[in-house]
């Protein structure tokens, strides 16, 4: 049997079958095609205005759910011709429309940004290249229509994505290989953004502190402003992050900022025993 448009439901043998016949369909037509058919059931849509709605707040679901709603009733009686050009022809059209007419690898829309990841997660990539693709999701994820504070890791666990574990992923290794200071910097600045904008873990801390580090070896600029800020917000990792910096300025050969930060450290005093073995570790290794 082939399947068009005029195809009733009724036809196929369970409902996967009638899924999978019509995902194979619309996945042929284009989206001129279904903009001719819903115009001839009274859906008024065409594609500037689906444009100019998407630009306006650059997420599809918010897209498909404004039109949606502005043709309920149209969209009702479609579906209720039980044929294979039901209802959804309306989610497939806005969706077609986008994909035609942007760069969804360059819209901060989360659900492209979700399928960037785990395109990133389920294949093999150049080191470089996968830092390069992260910078242009850490873009996006900051220009995303959000709240602010909002928590990031809610928004993409629906897609089963552990946004937390892929940053982890990406950063675990930037201290081994070679950088340009200047996407370096990039990528940090990055970072504190979304830090100022979204509720992140711990964890993204950490990950600050690790690219600070590998930064310093390029260049030690605003380095006191850094350190004062990361210990204002996180007075928990102060230690921490002295010997992570420490330890880049004795591999760089830098012995007046290291002598500087040993002074400044032991000025400070221990929170709790992890802190006090920290400075005991940085006494004796730096002393």
């Amino acid at each position: 049997m082939k399947t068009t448009i005029h195809t009733l439901k009724k036809e196929y043998k369970d409902n996967q079958t009638y899924l999978n016949e019509k995902q194979k369909l619309f996945q042929n037509l284009t989206y001129h095609m279904i903009e001719k058919e819903l115009h001839h059931n009274d859906i008024d849509i065409n594609y500037e205005e689906v444009l100019n709605y998407y630009n306006d707040c650059k997420d599809t679901d918010e897209t498909i759910a404004y039109f949606d709603e502005k043709y309920d009733q149209q969209l009702d009686r479609l579906g209720e011709k039980n044929e294979m050009f039901d209802d959804d022809a309306l989610v497939y059209y806005i969706v077609k429309v986008i994909e035609h007419h942007e760069d969804i690898h360059q819209v901060p829309d989360k659900n492209y940004i979700a399928s960037d990841i785990i395109d990133l997660i389920q294949k093999d990539h150049d080191y470089y290249d996968l830092l390069e693709q992260t910078q242009s999701i850490m873009k996006r994820l900051i220009k995303m229509k959000h709240e602010k504070n909002q928590d990031l890791q809610n928004t993409f666990s629906p897609y089963g994505i552990d946004l937390e574990q892929f940053f982890t992923r990406v950063f675990q290794e930037i201290d081994y290989v070679e950088h340009q200071g200047s996407f370096l910097k990039k990528i940090y600045q990055l970072l504190k953004e979304l830090q100022n904008e979204y509720a992140l873990s711990l964890r993204y801390v950490e990950i600050q502190m690790d690219v600070l580090s590998t930064l310093t070896k390029y260049t030690q600029e605003n380095l006191d402003e850094e350190i004062k800020e990361l210990c204002k917000n996180y007075p928990q990792y102060r230690f921490m992050l002295y010997y992570k910096i420490m330890t880049t300025l004795q591999q760089i050969g830098n012995n007046d900022l290291l002598k500087k930060y040993y002074q400044e450290i032991n000025t400070c005093i221990p929170m709790n025993e992890e802190q006090k073995d920290l400075l005991e570790v940085i006494q004796e290794i730096f002393g």
